[in-house]
């Protein structure tokens, strides 16, 4: 193996530490969570902020992961910063010197396998297309004629405008068609595809949405949209809104139908997600007819009455892209070449595991006093951890993840359907885990008691189906387990043995707390802080750090109890019992 470069990193802290790295293994990840390879424990630094990949002439190529704060050089923002000398950055408001050292004759590097191909010449940063996941520059964008008789594209078919590289401009920066028309509508070089002019001008955060057949996807999504739409503005100062209409209008559908209905009592239902049909894009790729899920876009903007406006105004403008396909399409079998309607996984910045608990036979024995249907020995049951060891193996087999290496990301399980299960947790949750704080002038997301819920719910699970937690705490090491109810009420049977729900019964709960998380992960959303949030008294307990786990000494107990390490400095309760403690953050062990 030729001598590939080492390079030294070096962190300087705001609170005075400091943070030293030697790189030799190629890519190495960089930001605050524990699982990236130089930890840099600041709120200013993304989860993961930045990429340190070797490029093809050998030199490393530092990479912005559309992080919130961006990376700095010489005070001007950078998205790809070659590494071919001494370089100081600065990521949030931390400072980091990389200096290159003597080659090494034994680093690593992972090549990922290829996905979809990619012309040359698309650059490492710029705009990332949210059908195709294509990366390309802003000078490559294709644009949309518009005249009658420019009819025809080799990539959408005969019936499609077609698509054209400009040279010509009106003055307000429309494009000029072959007829001279003014074409303001934009699309990417690669699919073809039409790309918002929002979705072009603020860097995408994708989030994907998996799960089993009749799971309750849609749902939840459509539940989450609507709540986002009336939550974000009143109480964290966020805008949400449709990047565009045409994008959104399937979810907009849905929306209407659950709570915008004009007949309140005759029951509705959400209709199926096909594996084909009006979700997907069936465009001309490497000469072969491909399936592209269709996403849904929100442009997220910080209000004006946002305490911190000028400040986060650029780096909290995004383009939140959601994928939602039919559950078949995460089944074994289901990941064909021409159907690559789940490589959206490898792009995406969190996922959304929904765990229906009315399809697992153990947890059905736990749910009692319920006349919901799905709970009917004739319901269907499915073993859902295959759906996620099909995710987790597509993940690593298109990013070249090792075996036995974990994702740095994060992997929220949501429960959903909890109105008939949450009285096994043994605490009431309210209906809004979030408060508002004086000092910080908005709402604040309930982060401490929200881990506490998620410990409480792995116990549970851990208890009913370990293979679950198994599967997904050793795919990524920052698994959250949320309750979420869409609906807040069973749906009913009518006489024809179809499932609806009248609209006046919908009552949601917890529908935006997955999502909420999600922007706090991001910087979008502060944490109440402990004092507010905390209201136990700790007990002294002993532990021990040993892999991924700490292990507890709880009085009273006959085995340690298993704690994972992201749980690490968040106050928990040990399941059934009224001993609260407080282990110390992984990254201080």
């Amino acid at each position: 193996m030729p001598n590939l470069p080492k390079y030294l990193l070096h962190a300087y802290l705001p609170d005075g530490q400091e943070v030293s790295v030697e790189i030799s293994k190629f890519p190495c990840t960089i930001g605050r969570k524990p699982e990236n390879d130089l930890v840099l424990n600041d709120s200013s630094v993304s989860s993961h902020h930045a990429l340190l990949m070797l490029g093809p002439d050998g030199v490393a190529v530092l990479e912005d992961r559309l992080s919130t704060n961006g990376i700095y050089c010489n005070k001007q923002k950078v998205s790809a910063l070659p590494l071919d000398r001494r370089r100081k950055v600065v990521l949030g408001k931390v400072t980091l010197e990389i200096t290159p050292v003597e080659a090494s004759p034994d680093s690593e590097i992972i090549h990922p396998s290829a996905t979809i191909s990619r012309k040359a010449g698309a650059g490492l940063a710029g705009i990332i297309c949210p059908h195709c996941w294509h990366n390309f520059r802003l000078d490559e964008f294709l644009f949309i004629s518009r005249h009658q008789s420019l009819i025809g594209d080799p990539v959408l078919g005969s019936d499609a405008q077609q698509r054209f590289l400009p040279s010509r401009f009106t003055a307000e920066g429309n494009a000029i068609d072959a007829m001279g028309m003014s074409c303001p509508d934009m699309a990417c070089p690669r699919c073809h595809l039409r790309i918002p002019l929002a979705a072009s001008e603020m860097p995408p955060l994708f989030l994907s949405i998996v799960g089993a057949t009749a799971s309750g996807k849609s749902y939840f999504l459509t539940s989450m949209s609507w709540g986002l739409r009336n939550t974000l503005n009143r109480d964290f100062a966020i805008s949400f809104a449709d990047t565009d209409a045409v994008n959104n209008q399937i979810i907009n559908d849905f929306e209407e139908s659950l709570f915008l209905n004009s007949d309140q009592e005759t029951p509705v239902a959400l209709r199926k997600t096909e594996l084909q049909g009006e979700l997907y894009n069936q465009v001309l790729l490497d000469n072969m007819l491909v399936n592209l899920p269709k996403p849904f876009m929100f442009t997220i903007t910080p209000a004006e009455h946002h305490p911190h406006y000028q400040e986060v105004k650029a780096s909290m403008s995004r383009t939140l892209v959601l994928y939602d396909n039919a559950g078949e399409h995460f089944e074994p079998g289901m990941d064909l070449v021409d159907n690559p309607t789940t490589q959206h996984l490898l792009h995406s910045d969190t996922i959304f595991f929904i765990y229906d608990p009315t399809k697992d036979v153990r947890f059905r024995k736990l749910i009692s006093g319920s006349d919901d249907f799905q709970l009917s020995p004739k319901s269907r049951v499915q073993r859902q951890e295959i759906i996620l060891t099909e995710m987790i193996s597509r993940i690593k087999k298109y990013s070249g993840l090792r075996s036995g290496g974990k994702i740095a990301r994060n992997l929220i399980v949501v429960i959903s359907k909890c109105d008939i299960w949450k009285q096994l947790l043994g605490f009431e949750l309210p209906a809004e885990p979030w408060k508002w704080d004086p000092a910080a002038s908005t709402c604040c997301l309930d982060v401490e008691f929200l881990r506490n819920v998620s410990f409480a719910i792995r116990n549970l699970l851990t208890k009913v189906c370990p293979e679950l937690v198994t599967t997904a705490e050793t795919f990524s090491g920052d698994v959250l387990y949320l309750p979420n109810s869409a609906l807040g009420h069973s749906p009913k049977l009518d006489d024809n043995g179809m499932s609806g729900i009248s609209p006046a019964d919908i009552h949601p709960f917890w529908s935006t707390v997955p999502m909420l998380y999600f922007f706090y992960e991001h910087g979008f959303i502060p944490a109440l802080s402990k004092e507010l949030s905390r209201q136990h008294q700790d007990t002294p307990v002993e532990y021990r750090k040993s892999g991924d786990l700490f292990f507890v000494t709880i009085p009273g107990l006959d085995k340690p109890l298993r704690v994972p390490l992201c749980y690490g400095g968040s106050q928990l309760q040990c399941p059934g019992t009224d001993i609260w403690f407080t282990l110390p953050s992984a990254d201080q062990n």
